[in-house]
């Protein structure tokens, strides 16, 4: 009965796309700001590549949020956003100017805002209340599932044409190439998607709690201070690029466990509770993580609070098409507050990783993770107030 309910024939199809549309777009992220040096650009320049994407992605979602609740469209919106993704990746092929790599982000920025807050949507209408949860967590373990396929293929990709004998630029064209192929199978998943109708069903009148977009912003804030913790691990406990990979592909695994579980149990304990298991974890970690000089107690106390982290993600998801305001604005405006966040979190962790010695380094995940306190104490509030109206 679960695999029917979780994997009706809309919500496997959106999963499909999920997968193979991050692996279209991860797949050369890691070889983009090379090509962006060897195009001659400074570190800053690289920089405004990842900014530029995530706050057009930022405002788009917005946007697109508040606009298909206007006119209940969501497959057109997709299928558009795949269109115009699969032509700017193509064009990174004939990309030789650091202004045309920034006017390629920045659209594909747009495009990225206008695709997922709506699949996203489109996966919360089409799941039923008691799995929605569930839903939106495997919609964001099939992202994970074809982002770390990316990383094969991308490895395998420059093997290939290195023994071939082509270049690196030569190759990373290559690469873009075959991202945009990837791409347009998407595209064509997205034109075999069933007509979807705006639903309606299923929604619960609880008045819009700001608090979920607060703790958007933070926890998009900390899932963008991956960087930073990869310089720490190779600088501080000197770990070799090679073993921070096999490091990374076992905490992605662990990561989409622990999703899964996390939204289970959303599913049968509401939000209120869960959000409250994976915030306060996070928080008293994040506090502590600076103080964990020692490389196994780091990475045990790591381990347990990226996933949390992670976990958020379709937790939120499923609470903002819950509340009572239209799902795709909501979703769009978490998914705004989300990508703000990850704009934020790096400047602060780099600044602290630049200004503090030692352990301390880390400790731009202390110093974001203190605004999770005031976001939980909107959170109880509100609660509170929910259950004095009811007495």
């Amino acid at each position: 009965m679960l695999n029917r309910i979780l994997f009706k024939k809309p919500l496997w199809m959106l999963y499909s796309i999920a997968g193979i549309g991050m692996l279209g777009h991860i797949l050369v992220q890691p070889i983009l700001p090379i090509f962006a040096r060897r195009l001659g650009a400074t570190g800053l320049e690289v920089g405004l590549l990842t900014s530029g994407f995530m706050l057009a992605r930022a405002f788009a979602s917005f946007f697109v949020g508040r606009s298909i609740d206007r006119s209940g469209k969501r497959k057109s919106v997709i299928l558009l956003g795949f269109i115009f993704l699969f032509s700017l990746t193509s064009l990174y092929f004939w990309a030789n100017s650091l202004s045309m790599l920034l006017i390629l982000r920045f659209g594909q920025g747009i495009c990225s805002g206008l695709i997922w807050p709506v699949a996203q949507t489109m996966v919360a209408e089409n799941a039923t209340m008691r799995y929605k949860t569930r839903a939106l967590s495997v919609y964001q373990i099939a992202g994970r599932a074809g982002a770390l396929l990316s990383r094969l293929l991308l490895g395998l990709g420059l093997l290939i044409t290195s023994r071939i004998g082509f270049g690196e630029i030569a190759s990373f064209r290559i690469m873009f190439l075959l991202a945009a192929l990837v791409i347009l199978v998407g595209l064509v998943e997205v034109l075999l998607l069933p007509r979807h109708e705006r639903i309606r069903s299923e929604r619960s009148t609880r008045r819009k709690s700001r608090s979920i977009f607060v703790l958007g912003f933070v926890f998009g804030a900390l899932l963008a201070l991956t960087p930073i913790s990869l310089i720490y691990l190779n600088e501080q406990y000197g770990i070799s690029p090679l073993e921070i990979a096999a490091l990374w592909l076992i905490l992605d695994v662990i990561t989409m466990f622990v999703m899964y579980v996390l939204s289970h149990l959303t599913d049968h304990v509401g939000f209120e509770k869960a959000i409250v298991i994976i915030t306060i974890p996070c928080l008293l970690i994040a506090l502590l993580l600076p103080f964990a000089s020692a490389f196994p107690v780091f990475i045990v106390l790591y381990f347990i609070m990226r996933p949390t982290i992670s976990s958020f993600l379709p937790i939120s998801r499923s609470y903002a098409t819950s509340m009572d305001r239209e799902i795709g604005s909501n979703i769009g405006t978490l998914n705004m507050m989300t990508n703000l966040g990850a704009v934020v979190g790096p400047i602060a962790g780099g600044l602290v990783y630049d200004t503090m010695s030692g352990s301390l380094k880390i400790a731009g995940y202390s110093v974001v993770a203190l605004f999770l306190i005031p976001a939980l104490i909107m959170q109880v509030r509100k609660k509170r107030e929910a259950v004095s109206k009811t007495n």
